[in-house]
């Protein structure tokens, strides 16, 4: 039998969200639907779970085991979806395969990952975010980083940066030092992990030439402004990477226009986590956080894996981590449930509840109280701090 205190409990990377915290995270959410409106994006909607086999491309094979798998009745394996980017892939695929491109689209949704559960970060958590998808300009990366900053800004955050790197530079590297794509593999996660002493490891084991170790070992921990860029287009040698390289530079001059390229700082070493990743990509960050509040980058293949070769780009807002950042910044979002509170005697009653239509149709939050209910109001609490008291006898 069931016992009472287990009863109370929800399982580990759950939480609920009491009234104020309910309250802060759909004020945020409000807040950043209506920028992502204002750049001209539309919300989408996808289900909670899927068909595994559709959510487990791009992933990578340890992410696979992170995910929350079921079997149907028909014996069909299902899954939590472990991110957004690639269900929403799917539905563009099948529902807006015509256009009109490129497609602007937004979504506020929860996702699932088994993973330990961390301050910012349970398994089941809540992310905000866009994809652009159709162009391949440089345009389309600066615009979805522009409106990544856009977003930090105008919810309140302060002292945030974005760190911006290129998909294609490693992939040129490891083009030019021909490495086995299971040891590329093994120096990608290696350098996602930031472990960069078992980087340099690894490229030993391969027994090359320590001048090209250097070469890998200056450019993938090369980190600073914009203007860093030309130090390493000598290193380069592949076409890929050089065509990543002048991308970056594009990107940045657009950025330079927007205005917002003091935001933004050149990272490298930054690969991310999945595999669908095919150029640009970054991570932002919060004074006072050790862990990504953002992220976000170029997809290309991605489309292709549901029948529709399309660019793509976009990012993913942590809701959690952000309210989490705001909260250590000193950002506070005022929390007031109650405008009025009408008490009524029992012969006033459809006067009481004729003015709390009113207030409600003018946009007023209120409630009603029968006098005669003996009911106390605190006034020391918070629900009820701030409203005024209307005493029809």
């Amino acid at each position: 039998m069931m016992s009472r205190s287990f009863k109370t409990e929800i399982p580990s990377g759950v939480r609920d969200l009491m009234p104020g915290e309910a309250w802060c995270k759909r004020e945020l959410e409000r807040e950043i639907s209506d920028i992502f409106r204002a750049w001209g994006y539309q919300e989408v909607v996808t289900p909670a779970f899927e068909y595994f086999d559709v959510l487990k491309i791009g992933q990578r094979d340890e992410q696979l085991d992170l995910m929350y798998k079921f079997i149907d009745r028909q014996g069909r394996i299902l899954a939590l979806r472990p991110d957004m980017t690639t269900p929403i892939a799917r539905l563009t695929a099948s529902r807006q395969k015509r256009g009109p491109f490129p497609l602007r689209l937004f979504y506020i949704a929860n996702v699932f990952s088994y993973e330990e559960p961390q301050a910012g970060r349970q398994r089941e958590y809540y992310q905000a975010g866009v994809e652009l998808i159709g162009s391949s300009s440089p345009e389309a990366d600066a615009e979805v980083l522009a409106l990544t900053v856009e977003v930090l800004k105008k919810i309140g955050l302060q002292n945030f940066k974005l760190s911006v790197g290129q998909i294609d530079i490693f992939n040129g590297l490891m083009e030019e030092l021909e490495v086995a794509e299971e040891v590329k593999k093994e120096i990608k996660t290696t350098i996602s992990n930031q472990n960069f002493v078992g980087v340099e490891e690894i490229l030993h084991n391969q027994k090359l030439p320590e001048k090209e170790i250097d070469k890998v070992m200056q450019i993938i921990t090369l980190r600073g402004s914009r203007r860093e860029l030309e130090s390493i287009r000598p290193m380069l040698t592949s076409a890929k990477a050089l065509k990543a390289l002048d991308n970056l530079e594009e990107v940045f001059a657009v950025l330079t226009d927007y205005r917002l390229d003091r935001y933004v700082d050149l990272d490298l070493g930054l690969l991310r986590d999945f595999d669908y990743y095919t150029g640009l990509v970054f991570e932002g960050s919060a004074l006072g956080l050790g862990f990504p509040i953002c992220g976000g980058g170029r997809y290309d293949g991605l489309l292709g894996q549901f029948g529709l070769p399309c660019p793509a780009t976009g990012f993913a807002l942590g809701i959690e981590r952000i309210m989490l950042a705001l909260e250590r910044q000193g950002h506070s979002r005022d929390f007031k449930n109650l405008d009025y509170i009408i008490e009524y005697e029992s012969h006033r009653r459809l006067e009481a509840f004729d003015k709390a239509a009113q207030l409600r149709a003018e946009g007023h939050r209120v409630v009603t109280r029968d006098r005669r209910s003996g009911v106390r109001l605190n006034s020391e609490d918070s629900m009820f701090s701030d409203a005024k008291v209307i005493t029809l006898d």
